[in-house]
């Protein structure tokens, strides 16, 4: 164990004391363990990856959720096939409600040139951040169905995602919501909500009723006003994850995530670099999202745009 590896630790468990939750510190826990040795950097089709998924269902097991895994192919090469495994836990009591489906990839690069790319921003941070919703929120009361969805291949072409979206019927699916890179930076207390321009009118007043949290929630509506607030070189938000293969079947989307990481894609993408006492309050922020929206206009969720 390093040196740097054991301050690590130690800033965890402050932090994680410092809140006094279970849910939190299991938050917490989450987050050290999809991006350390064990996991080997999650790539697609590895043993990394299988290790994850291994985990990924010994906690939603824990939840009131049925799970599942999805498998997939996609073109890899020219003439080549990969494959690559989803997993989907429902609620154990299906209804007919309309769906939110809450995303997060859990692939990331894996090993290159001898080092492992751990990816703690992206994206265990989304996918520690589901596994708290899925716990918190698996005994509430909502008018329409949750959805957690672990998607793998993203990191290729958004591969799970998009197999996944093409089984839905998007009349019985309110929304996607994204979590991707949640590790808001340092001299910020500011998430981005990329929000379906559809959906503008009718989660203003919910975004407006986060304004009293510790992390600010930023609605944007373009990729160009995300480019101009983070001073991001000209990136497509609107393609950059998930909920893009959403958007590609018509299903609305919010996407969090704190836009440019200057750590993203190389070996210093590690816990390291999260500012945790900051992370735990976006995940925060987003489980009131969620819960607010059962609360503000859902007959306006449900009407024709």
């Amino acid at each position: 164990m390093t040196i740097k590896y054991f301050l690590c630790l130690i800033l965890i468990c402050v932090c994680a004391n410092s809140y006094g939750s279970a849910l939190h510190t299991q938050l917490i826990d989450d987050l050290n363990h999809l991006a350390n040795n064990p996991l080997m950097g999650r790539k697609t089709a590895t043993e990394g990856a299988a290790n994850t998924r291994a985990y990924l269902h010994s906690r939603l097991s824990k939840f009131n959720l049925n799970v599942s895994e999805q498998t997939f192919t996609y073109k890899s090469g020219i003439f080549e096939h990969a494959q690559g495994i989803n997993i989907i836990a429902v609620p154990t009591k299906s209804t007919q409600r309309q769906k939110i489906i809450i995303t997060a990839h859990y692939d990331h690069l894996g090993k290159r040139g001898g080092k492992y790319y751990f990816g703690a921003n992206d994206n265990a941070t989304g996918v520690a951040a589901l596994l708290y919703l899925a716990s918190s929120l698996q005994n509430k009361e909502f008018p329409y169905e949750l959805v957690f969805v672990l998607t793998d291949a993203e990191e290729n072409g958004l591969h799970g995602s998009k197999h996944f979206a093409q089984t839905l019927n998007s009349n019985n699916v309110l929304m996607n919501i994204n979590l991707d890179m949640l590790g808001v930076k340092k001299h910020k207390s500011r998430v981005y909500a990329l929000t379906s321009y559809s959906l503008k009118q009718k989660l203003k007043p919910v975004f407006t009723a986060l304004n009293n949290t510790k992390i600010t929630i930023k609605p944007v509506y373009s990729s160009k006003q995300m480019n101009r607030l983070i001073k991001s070189q000209n990136i497509d938000w609107h393609k950059a994850s998930d909920h893009y293969s959403f958007a590609q079947n018509n299903i609305p989307y919010v996407y969090f995530g704190m836009g440019h990481d200057p750590h993203h894609h190389t070996t210093k993408d590690t816990v390291q670099h999260i500012d945790i006492p900051k992370y735990v309050s976006t995940v925060l922020a987003i489980e009131g999202f969620i819960k607010k929206l059962a609360h503000h206009h859902y007959d306006d969720l449900n009407a024709e745009t």
